[in-house]
């Protein structure tokens, strides 16, 4: 695998977020943020898009489920 190549500007698309400022601005557990940096990295959009993925996620399997009888 090459060596990534990423832009020194940090509002740059392919500036790769920090864990800890990734996991608080999406509110989600700091190693889930370590696995999502790491499977989607650097790319802040797919980043963030995956983020919004697992909380809807996250959110769907909270809900109350019909009891079937």
């Amino acid at each position: 695998m090459g060596k990534q190549l990423n832009s020194s500007d940090p509002d740059s698309d392919q500036f790769p977020y920090e864990v800890d400022f990734f996991a608080a601005k999406h509110d989600i557990p700091r190693r889930m943020a370590e696995v999502i940096l790491h499977s989607n990295g650097p790319s802040r959009h797919q980043c963030d898009a995956a983020a919004a993925a697992y909380l809807q996620v996250m959110q769907w399997r909270q809900r109350p489920r019909p009891v079937t009888g």
